[in-house]
């Protein structure tokens, strides 16, 4: 028996091949091709699993976009002017001065405890990039408009999914999180010197394909794979108001985002084998973020910035992650998700020198857990979360490159309940230069 691979010019599995001596009786002759059929699919299980973990929140979702946001605990919406407005609130660009362009890296890892027994799970590690695009128009539109570019993108891949056996336990917005690309580009206008408004998309790496097994003349089995990365947008919008110098008020929409894998394998063995191979598909939701609406107020009273938030989310129009691979297979029972509201605070010290800028910042938010319960039936687990935010900021001004350095940590911990106990800690740090 022989096995090879077939490459494509850019290193992607082509196709699969197994063949077996024709010579051999027909009775082992069968069980070699239903061997090799056995053989290509766990091939395909594995280049599955290579082009793509658990259904998970995305990382602005689960931490925050941006460094000095995930040190406000997620808060921004009413007082980022930078490419962190993309995610908290697109309206902020139009407050936007300087182009700048920024590179940062967040990283986390996980102590979290299943049903009694510690949870291994992969940590978070992630490049972070950000621009702010103020246009340098003339005229009425001076100083008005503005773009903003953000990305993640976790370091090894592009969109990663798993999908557990359905009666296995798992924490679907835990296991494996913030492994999928994430891009999001705003733009924004400044309607008055007091109101912006702002719109912007989210965009999600999704994998479509197709796998064929079949039979070639001699009668020998291959597989061909077809894939596909295609996008799934979501749109973000925004508003900001400043009453005052010193009060500030933020909205913010955001549509649901979700990142699907969907592969279909197909059997067109002919009479190689004496039976139909049905249809398999293997799909399902490796990323997941529900509709979202928020309301920001932000104070600013001398040397403090004061921030509190709340956030809507729709949590009960998610559907179970992994899907039938058959057609009349039974479908997993509905997750009965509900929706959460998730209160945040923040402050932030400032300190202006004559060229040098220091901040300190630190907030609170409790992310109320959609599950309705963790009781011994249920597969899909999950926990409310404390969450705990520290940051800081250095931001030196030049005549030749100005450029600011943040840093933040948060600590995630668990409510625990009878199924899991723990938590996780995630930080990050970035670079900043102002592009004269």
């Amino acid at each position: 028996m022989r096995r090879w691979l077939d490459l494509s010019p850019d290193g992607r599995v082509a196709q699969a091949r197994v063949t077996a001596s024709s010579a051999a009786p027909s009775l082992l002759a069968l069980g070699q091709k239903l061997f090799a059929i056995f053989r290509s699919i766990r091939v395909i299980a594995a280049l599955v699993a290579l082009l793509c973990a658990s259904s998970g929140a995305s990382e602005p979702e689960r931490i925050g976009f941006g460094i000095r946001s995930s040190g406000l605990a997620g808060t921004g919406a009413a007082t980022a002017d930078d490419y962190e407005a993309t995610y908290a609130n697109p309206a902020g660009l139009a407050w936007a001065r300087h182009r700048r362009l920024t590179l940062g890296y967040v990283m986390g890892e996980f102590d979290l405890a299943l049903d009694g027994a510690s949870r291994s799970m992969e940590g978070t590690y992630g490049i972070l990039l950000g621009a702010d695009l103020p246009l340098p128009l003339g005229g009425p539109l001076q100083d008005r408009l503005a773009l903003g570019l953000g990305f993640y993108l976790p370091t090894g891949v592009i969109n990663r999914a798993r999908a557990p056996l359905p009666d296995k336990p798992w924490l679907p917005l835990l296991d494996s999180t913030t492994q999928t690309v994430s891009v999001m580009v705003s733009g924004a206008l400044r309607l008055t010197d007091r109101l912006g408004i702002g719109g912007g998309v989210l965009a999600l790496a999704a994998l479509e394909g197709v796998i064929r097994l079949q039979a070639d003349a001699a009668g020998h089995t291959t597989s061909q794979s077809e894939q596909q990365l295609i996008t799934d947008f979501s749109p973000i919008l925004g508003a900001r108001l400043d009453l005052t110098s010193a009060l500030h008020l933020g909205a913010t929409f955001r549509g649901a985002s979700q990142s699907r894998y969907h592969t279909v394998i197909e059997g067109k063995l002919g009479n190689s084998v004496p039976f139909a191979l049905p249809a398999f598909s293997i799909q399902g939701t490796s990323q997941y973020d529900p509709l979202q609406a928020l309301l920001e107020s932000a104070y600013q009273r001398g040397h403090w910035l004061f921030a509190a938030q709340l956030t809507y989310k729709h949590w009960s129009a998610y559907v179970h992650p992994n899907q039938p691979a058959t057609a009349g297979a039974t479908p997993p029972p509905p997750p009965e998700f509900h929706d959460t509201v998730v209160p945040r605070a923040a402050l932030e010290w400032q300190h202006d020198g004559k060229r040098v800028h220091w901040r300190a910042r630190g907030g609170y938010f409790f992310e109320w857990s959609p599950t309705p319960d963790a009781g011994p039936t249920r597969t899909l687990i999950d926990a409310s979360q404390h969450v705990i935010a520290l940051g800081g900021e250095l931001n030196v001004e030049s005549r030749h490159a100005p450029f600011r350095v943040e840093l933040f940590f948060q600590w995630h911990q668990l409510q625990p309940n009878e199924r899991v106990r723990g938590g996780f800690g995630v930080g990050g740090l970035s670079a900043s230069v102002e592009l004269k």
